[in-house]
């Protein structure tokens, strides 16, 4: 088994919050750490560094922070990950090793070199999309959850920048389950907007608190399901 180590110097309780949201609902969901620049950075500096994890909705979220990883890409559990960052310093620093287990990532990780910015949009529309699904899901779920059907349908239709793009219910689900976007609780200067974006088959939306992607490719993420 591979031991990587991973040191985040900025944005711990964040990814924390992330983490044990993403634990709760799914205990065997697995973490990504891949360095934004590798190739202008070396290992050992402390550069921004995107933690993607797996959701049981064919869609990815992710968490910015700031640290090293000792091997770009490399997949811990993420409950194991949750675990070890509550050993945070003074300074709100954490370092760790970690056992890798990188045969259980599903596929592809989102890190297409230019991302074309769609559109901004407020996060409101995504909590009331979300309502609404779960209203339509309570009605109609089985034993397996939601029916498919239900989580492909393409529920928001954002244009900008000379492109279209048609948002699932399941990106939609990510971003509400995950705590991606800021309840009425939040501090009044937390943003309460979305941004989309897409990089060939791959689908990106910024909110408050992380972001989720997925791609159109096919087989890409169905084993996240």
């Amino acid at each position: 088994m591979t031991t990587d180590h991973l040191a985040i110097s900025d944005g711990v309780p964040g990814l924390v919050a992330l983490l044990q949201r993403a634990a709760s609902i799914n205990p065997m969901s697995v973490a990504r750490v891949v360095a934004t620049d590798r190739t202008r950075n070396p290992a050992d500096t402390p550069q921004p560094l995107d933690v993607f994890v797996t959701t049981p909705f064919q869609v990815l979220v992710s968490r910015r922070v700031t640290g090293t990883i000792s091997r770009d890409g490399a997949v811990c559990a993420v409950a194991q990950l949750a675990d070890k960052l509550g050993d945070t310093g003074a300074d709100g620093s954490v370092r760790m090793d970690l056992d890798s287990c990188d045969a259980s990532w599903p596929g592809a990780v989102p890190r297409p070199a230019v991302w074309q910015e769609i559109d901004t949009l407020p996060a409101s529309v995504v909590a009331d999309l979300s309502q609404q699904g779960k209203n339509l899901a309570r009605q109609f779920s089985g034993p397996m959850g939601p029916p498919a059907s239900l989580m492909d349908q393409n529920v928001l239709t954002v244009t900008g920048n000379g492109q279209t793009t048609a948002i699932p219910m399941r990106m939609i689900f990510a971003l509400t389950n995950f705590g991606l976007i800021p309840g009425n609780g939040a501090a009044v200067s937390i943003p309460r907007h979305i941004r989309v974006a897409t990089a060939g088959s791959w689908q990106r939306i910024d909110a408050a608190f992380g972001s989720a992607y997925r791609t159109s490719a096919p087989g890409v993420l169905s084993l996240l399901t």
